[in-house]
């Protein structure tokens, strides 16, 4: 009897120590959740807080050499011409006419021979009256993220205005700023029908919340990098070197023993260094370097 007690109180015990530790568990895991939910929420607003770096006016942004149109199909999936693709190119040229940029970068998708981003922009730009010589096509921006990285590491910009609608250039904006960009936004106008295209805007949501995984946990790099290439002004990337900036120390002028070396000179006597303590040595000593001098000053004479 007293052992069948003994044994439910070892149970009970053990039934509200294990209750215990699985209400902590429950505890730290809603407390996580909140704490996670609470960083995205302020993720999501630094997101949209660089709509401070864009422009809507042609007039008030700043000059940059380059600018980066941010890829998507020309034509939606009914066939009908894209307005986002039609405003974006719109939004180029007119900076190119306005002398705010001097280069295009198209960035977009070419992951199929059907699907060519790039090139359907290129023809669009060269259309609207830009110099074909003045675009730069990147074939491998198959996102925001691949575009914007890419643009930093292998078109080597620093200084850029990127082109897209306003929602997209907030969150390329926030990639850039952890690229080490000084990039700005120029707003191409969204399409006169919100609501048609409201596929595109629930995206952005789920869009955001991937940028965020990318920068903060995941570091998501490009799909593909490559060789620099310059565009403009763009300095190429120094080449590392192991020469030290500052001379450790003064050149060291060659003595008369690496002369004789260096000439072949084969009348010099060799001695041990246990001879150094007598005079025949040094006199031996001072015969040699007389008679290399003389050598020297034979060899500069000579034409």
């Amino acid at each position: 009897m007293a052992h069948n007690k003994r044994k439910s109180e070892n149970s009970n015990g053990f039934e509200r120590e294990f209750s215990n530790f699985f209400h902590s568990l429950c505890y730290l895991a809603l407390l996580s959740i909140i704490c996670f939910v609470i960083f995205v929420v302020l993720a999501l607003f630094r997101i949209s807080s660089f709509a401070f770096d864009t422009y809507d006016s042609v007039n008030e942004i700043p000059y940059n050499e380059v600018g980066l149109i941010l890829g998507t199909s020309s034509l939606t999936s009914d066939g009908e011409r894209n307005p986002f693709f039609v405003n974006r190119i719109q939004a180029a040229s007119l900076l190119y006419r306005k002398g705010k940029i001097d280069y295009v970068l198209v960035s977009g998708d070419n992951r199929h021979a059907s699907y060519n981003e790039p090139r359907q922009m290129m023809k669009a730009l060269v259309k609207a009256g830009i110099p074909q010589e003045r675009i730069v096509a990147d074939f491998a921006g198959f996102s925001t993220i691949d575009s914007i990285v890419r643009a930093s590491k292998v078109f080597m910009l620093r200084n850029v205005t990127i082109i897209s609608q306003e929602f997209q250039n907030e969150r390329a904006l926030f990639i850039a700023q952890r690229e080490g960009m000084n990039a700005i936004g120029f707003n191409a106008r969204d399409p006169s029908s919100k609501w048609a295209h409201y596929i595109v805007y629930v995206r952005e949501v789920f869009a955001r919340l991937k940028c965020i995984l990318d920068v903060y946990f995941l570091n998501t790099q490009p799909t593909f990098l490559g060789d620099p290439i310059p565009i403009g002004t763009s300095p190429m990337p120094k080449e590392p070197s192991n020469t030290p900036k500052n001379a450790t120390s003064r050149p060291k002028q060659p003595g008369l023993s690496a002369y004789a070396l260096t000439h072949g000179i084969s009348e010099l006597t060799v001695t041990s260094k246990e001879q150094t303590d007598s005079a025949p040595f040094l006199r031996q000593q001072q015969e040699a370097h007389k008679h290399l001098e003389q050598v020297i000053a034979r060899d500069s004479r000579e034409p």
